[in-house]
């Protein structure tokens, strides 16, 4: 019997890939079981790599990408749409309002503290709350530690203002897309590429020491104390942080100097990284925010690069609370699918319920095998337009909480049974059903079944009634694929 340790490198490190999201623990574990192990799953460590608009972010990205080592294992590549703020930049109140009063507000929590250490927080919310037009003072004036504490509301507002003025300057240069781009292309494998908006602190701890080493020791201010507050407040705001904000963002929504994110980003990083000979293969689109973002239409040359970023894409993923107006999400699924001829995987679900029609009528998806749709709004005729060009053998299908705005499911079932399918569900559908339909489902068995029960309105089955099995699809040589050998 031949051991492990025997085998040749090349199947260790395999056979450590072969590890499905292996944790940090289980990496350290083989790395310190013996050095062969420890060469062949070194490379695993870090397996997910975020990346933001400072220039200190891209420093670490590409020196990650350039180890011998590390750099090997990177197969996803986050780029958080978080921002430094123009707004919050130009105008102290609002900083205060909506950076360092949050900052401090639960640390100033009795409850959270055994001891009296809240005390000095309290205080200073306090003084914060006198620097905000309107608000009335509680409590007495912190008179001793209004000049130790405005010398350092004015430092890290100052920080926070270099830090827009580096994300301006590397956005308005380019330089934040062409590091990146330039980065990945010294990857031989391909990568995910992610944009999402979900709270993330991506400010490094390392970069903010000397910062708070050096502005303690000109204040006499305990380090533990305000490095905390200090990386809270110099951290990048997400769009959906800004909307959801708990200090006041109705009363200060209204006005219009507080505009959208820029997110050409989106559209001109996959260009980029194609430019620069990159390979992607996967793109995902993750948006917590349920208010709108506005149309990034790309310009001409973009459009060309983007178009041959997307030849190579094979799967796609849209994940967003987005509502149904127009928005950014329209203008990526549209240009992705209008150009990924190769895609295998397509996952797009809504929150709200979007319209998909005119992602779905795009082109012909020859190799689309695995479909999940959730939450959105289809038209029957568009629905078949995409049915038409799929392979005749669709390997997953879900339509989840989906809602025909035109035709009925009688229609779609019909459409749908033309193909054959590994898997396939269709779960609380909405929309008229068809002549004949009141409440229905299918039992696993594929016969049509009438129901009034609501909670049946659900189809769960490995076929669509009617429709080709795997085994008749290959019989009948309409697909290749043998289900007895897979």
């Amino acid at each position: 019997m031949v051991h492990l340790l025997d085998l040749p490198d090349e199947l260790l490190i395999q056979i450590c890939e072969g590890l499905q999201q292996i944790d940090k623990y289980s990496g350290d574990n083989c790395r310190l079981a013996c050095q062969q192990l420890c060469a062949a799953s070194s490379h695993l460590l870090v397996p997910v790599v975020a990346v933001d608009c400072r220039v200190a972010s891209l420093e670490r990205f590409s020196e990650i990408i350039r180890h011998p080592v590390i750099g090997k294992g990177v197969r996803t590549v986050r780029v958080p749409m978080h921002s430094y703020r123009c707004e919050l930049s130009e105008v102290r109140t609002s900083f205060v309002k909506f950076i360092a009063e949050p900052a401090i507000h639960d640390l100033a929590d009795p409850e959270l503290y055994l001891d009296n250490t809240c005390e000095p927080n309290t205080k200073m919310c306090e003084w914060l709350g006198r620097l905000l037009p309107g608000r009335v003072p509680q409590g007495e004036h912190v008179k001793h530690d209004d000049r130790v504490w405005s010398r350092a509301l004015s430092l890290v507002h100052g920080e926070y203002q270099r830090l827009f003025r580096e994300q301006e300057l590397l956005r308005r240069d380019g330089n934040f897309v062409n590091t990146i781009a330039s980065a990945l292309a010294k990857i031989p494998h391909r990568t995910v590429l992610v944009f999402d908006d979900k709270p993330c602190k991506s400010l490094d701890v390392v970069n903010l020491e000397p910062f708070a080493q050096k502005h303690c020791h000109l204040l006499d201010l305990d380090p533990d104390f305000w490095r905390s507050m200090w990386y809270d407040m110099l951290s990048p705001y997400t769009w959906t942080g800004l909307v959801n904000d708990d200090f006041g963002w109705e009363s200060f929504a209204p006005d219009p100097a507080f505009e959208e994110p820029r997110m050409d980003f989106v559209f001109n990083l996959p260009s980029a990284i194609a430019r620069a000979g990159g390979r992607i293969h996967h793109i995902q689109f993750h948006s917590d925010c349920d208010r709108p973002l506005g149309h990034i239409p790309p310009g001409t040359t973009t459009q060309s690069d983007f178009a041959s970023a997307m030849q190579q894409l094979e799967a796609f993923t849209v994940i967003t609370q987005q509502p149904p107006e127009d928005s950014i999400v329209d203008d990526l699924a549209s240009s992705v699918l209008a150009n990924a001829s190769n895609l295998y995987f397509l996952r797009i679900a809504f929150t709200y319920a979007n319209i998909l029609s005119k992602a779905l009528a795009s082109r012909p998806l020859p190799h689309l095998r695995q479909i999940h749709f959730d939450g959105a709004q289809i038209k029957v005729p568009d629905l078949v337009v995409l049915l038409d060009g799929l392979p005749a053998h669709v390997d997953a299908i879900y339509l989840g909480h989906i809602r025909l705005v035109e035709g009925t499911w009688a229609e779609a079932l019909d459409a749908l049974r033309k193909k054959s399918y590994g898997s396939f569900v269709i779960e609380k559908p909405e929309g008229l059903l068809g002549p004949g339909y009141t409440q229905w489902a299918f039992d696993p068995m594929g016969n049509t079944i009438a129901s009034e029960a609501p909670e049946e309105r659900f189809l769960t089955n490995r076929r669509v009634p009617g429709s080709l099995s795997p085994a008749e699809a290959f019989v009948l040589r309409i697909t290749s694929i043998n289900p007895c050998r897979t």
